[in-house]
């Protein structure tokens, strides 16, 4: 789980606001950078609180605290830094999620732990199962709960990893407007408890945790809840994801990203396969479409702008099917979009960022949130 927090928003308008918010929060670190960039033997720290204020289709305007922590380790340990983000956010839909998710790495890199807790009550569209479901068809739903996640990532050789993990998720929901939910044929419309023990492999060759600008990071995994063990479905979930980074020049970067999930057995509705999110599929309120198998690959253009601020291109596509028997007759759901990132820490080269994409049929969403997308 690389640090890739959420605080995301999608007004189509509000862009100059935002825009204003984000200089003056650069403004303010801007004096605390010429101290935080001298390391000593014993590392550095940095905890910043920061307003927070983010944006995505499915929320619109959302807006909070959050509280970024850093800590870097002494050159003698070799190691990546320790990250924490806690968050409380409130949006416009009447949402609140209280989050918080942190990771730490050994000595020379050796192991990596990680791990999150949230407590959300987060009113959510959906718009039927499959490819062709109509913008008209939207309802909502509500699930209230919560979920933890823990991740253990241990070193075989070289760049290579061993992961396991467990994420538990109890929750109520509650069916908020008239539609298909309502008639209780989907699988996952009362809510329930969902336990997930999963087991995959891992390649990171990344130069930087939250804004690499070379190497790869490769992952496949597969999680399963089995009825009974602190569960009350039977599923499993297949996940690949394959990212690679490549510096052009300075600080201009091409990263791509390919993320393929798959899923098996009785599984809620909620926890299908889904298009739409802040980090891939930008552009589609989450869940726009959802079926068993997702594929989407994604591409960007970093580019340096001035000084703290930078700016990305991005592009990509991705298809929604229920087999992958069918994947021939999918409906490609392209996305194109364009972003600000203003730096943090130029160190560690945290970050704020800004995104407007499109897509099909009309769709769009502006999003703010830390750190790039991927």
């Amino acid at each position: 789980m690389s640090l890739s927090p959420s605080a995301r928003c999608s007004l189509r308008v509000r862009g100059l606001g935002v825009s204003l918010a984000l200089c003056a929060a650069t403004a303010s670190l801007a004096a605390q950078d010429s101290a935080a960039l001298r390391a000593d033997s014993v590392g550095r720290r940095r905890i910043q609180p920061l307003p927070a204020l983010g944006s995505a289709p499915e929320t619109g305007l959302q807006f909070g605290a959050t509280l970024l922590g850093v800590w870097e380790p002494s050159a003698r340990r070799q190691a990546r830094p320790t990250s924490l983000l806690a968050s409380v956010l409130r949006t416009r839909k009447q949402q609140t999620r209280v989050r918080a998710e942190a990771e730490h790495w050994s000595d020379g890199n050796a192991r990596r732990v990680a791990g999150s807790l949230q407590w959300q009550k987060f009113p959510l569209p959906f718009y039927g199962i499959g490819d062709r479901s109509l913008a008209s068809a939207e309802e909502t739903f509500t699930p209230t709960g919560t979920e933890a996640i823990l991740t253990v990532q241990q070193r075989i050789t070289g760049s290579w990893y061993a992961t396991a993990g467990v994420r538990h998720l109890s929750q109520a929901i509650a069916l908020d407007s008239a539609g298909v939910l309502r008639q209780r044929t989907i699988l996952g419309t009362a809510g329930g408890r969902i336990t997930e023990w999963s087991a995959g492999l891992t390649r990171d060759t990344r130069d930087n945790l939250f804004a690499p600008r070379q190497g790869r990071w490769l992952q496949a995994s597969y999680a399963r809840s089995i009825d009974g063990l602190w569960a009350d479905y039977a599923f499993g979930t297949l996940r690949v994801d394959a990212r690679q980074y490549h510096q052009l020049a300075a600080e201009h970067v091409i990263a791509t990203q390919l993320q393929i999930v798959g899923v098996d057995g009785a599984a809620p509705f909620d926890q299908l396969a889904l298009i739409g999110n802040s980090d891939i599929m930008r552009g589609y309120a989450r869940g726009r479409y959802r079926d068993r198998w997702m594929s989407a690959a994604q591409g960007e253009y970093r580019s340096p702008v001035r000084h703290r601020v930078g700016g990305v291109l991005f592009g990509g596509a991705g298809v929604s099917v229920n087999s992958l028997g069918v994947l021939s007759d999918a409906r490609l759901l392209p996305t194109v979009g364009a972003g600000l990132r203003v730096q943090i820490d130029q160190r560690q080269r945290t970050g704020v960022r800004l995104d407007y994409a499109r897509g099909l049929e009309k769709a769009s969403g502006l999003y703010i949130g830390f750190n790039q997308a991927f």
